[in-house]
């Protein structure tokens, strides 16, 4: 059975940003990556263990876990799986300072 997933404010805020910013190159694209990162959700969904897990020092992230986003290597989606749910907490660029962004969630 597949999960819920829910998706944070600063997560929801991340696809925009990183569709805006695919789409000043190459509108077709960022709809692809939009495209992906639903099918990406979807599989999480279904097979929620998938990734590895991201070890960090804030307590609030315990469970963390990352997966790329489908057909985007370079974007990272980071989740919690909760009992009923999967929460997706942030997606990122390989190339931000990735702990720093989670050490502030």
């Amino acid at each position: 059975m597949a999960k819920r997933i829910v998706i944070r404010p600063k997560a929801s805020l991340d696809i925009d940003e990183c569709f805006a910013y695919i789409a000043q190159e190459n509108p077709e694209t960022a709809l692809i990556f939009f495209d992906s990162i639903r099918e990406t959700f979807a599989q999480l969904a279904r097979m929620p263990g998938m990734g590895s897990r991201y070890p960090l020092d804030n307590s609030r992230l315990h469970g963390l876990r990352k997966w790329v986003v489908k057909g985007f290597k370079s974007y990272l989606i980071f989740y919690c799986e909760r009992d009923e749910s999967i929460e997706i907490i942030r997606i990122l660029h390989a190339r931000q300072n990735i702990e720093t962004i989670l050490d502030h969630e």
